[in-house]
């Protein structure tokens, strides 16, 4: 072959080479309007917040309300739905890309019956947390992503409340064959209200500083009688009246034996021991650091 017949081939395969790569880039798919393909994880794990326990992991029936906007489309709302089965999210409602080309914003909320909006978000606390299905509605969880379009989404969630729980233990000698009744817990705040920034929602509480008893959850433990309820982070300090119960016709009131500052996202737990006719004592119980939620041990 000649130098020139040797030019020429080269001259075809590269121009046939660039045709196919052209043709390639013209067939790329596109992720405009195709389903979002998402994973919601707390505390570093692929599923939520079975709240009583670990607070990491999904059950099956939990609700998420999504948010999906850009900066010149307002986007749209829906509701996906955890099916513990199948791992994956049925939605109701469009949550789709809306462009290929412009930084998108997801906003995700758990419960899925929460108020929110594309820069604001409110939260009332419940006070009457008196069955587990209470106690779960009263939670609230948060996540927020901001990028481009992709095949695969991991949104980061984060519990933004406390959850307090009380262990206990009752004097037999003094309470034969009885139970506490009527636990309530003292919040610092009765609500918050939320505003968005560029990579989260933040807390302001200054407008529901009013403590507010909760009627706590029966809950166990490895064999322990315990009740539970969530609060709204804040402080509460020694005068105040951190629980209130009910035991053999008798009512009781405690109070905490330091300042605390209870955080978000944060566990509190205690313990009521061989609670008698004139004593009872509330100290601290550490149970070591939750995934999910972050178990406060310095109080």
């Amino acid at each position: 072959m000649s130098i020139r017949k040797f030019i020429y081939a080269g001259l075809a395969f590269i121009t046939i080479g660039f045709a196919a790569c052209t043709q390639n880039e013209d067939m790329a798919p596109t992720l405009k309007g195709q389903e979002i393909n998402a994973t919601f994880s707390v505390g570093g794990m692929q599923t939520r917040v079975n709240t009583l326990g670990y607070g990491n992991s999904w059950e099956n029936g939990d609700k998420l309300k999504v948010h999906i906007f850009t900066d010149s489309n307002p986007g749209s709302t829906a509701v996906l739905s955890f099916n513990g089965e199948t791992n994956e999210w049925p939605r109701t409602g469009s949550f789709r890309w809306l462009d290929d080309i412009d930084e998108h914003t997801i906003l995700a909320v758990y419960p899925s019956d929460n108020n929110f909006g594309k820069d604001d978000l409110s939260y009332d606390l419940q006070v009457d947390q008196s069955s587990e299905g209470k106690l779960k509605n009263a939670d609230l969880i948060t996540g927020y992503w901001h990028d481009y379009p992709r095949s695969n989404v991991r949104i980061p969630m984060k519990h933004r409340m406390s959850l307090v729980t009380i262990f206990y233990e009752i004097g037999s000698y003094d309470h034969p064959n009885k139970d506490i009744s009527n636990l309530q817990i003292c919040s610092p705040c009765n609500g918050a209200s939320f505003s968005r920034s560029y990579s989260d929602w933040i807390m302001d509480t200054s407008n529901y500083k009013v403590s507010t008893l909760v009627y706590a959850c029966q809950t166990g433990d490895n064999g322990e009688k315990s009740f539970s309820a969530i609060i709204v982070p804040g402080s509460l300090d020694t005068s105040a009246d951190f629980l209130k119960f009910t035991l053999d016709g008798q009512d009781y009131t405690v109070k905490l034996k330091q300042k605390t500052d209870f955080l978000e996202g944060h566990r509190y737990t205690y313990s009521l021991r061989k609670i008698g006719r004139d004593k009872v004592e509330l100290n601290i119980k550490n149970q070591g650091v939750l995934p999910g939620w972050e178990n406060e041990e310095e109080l």
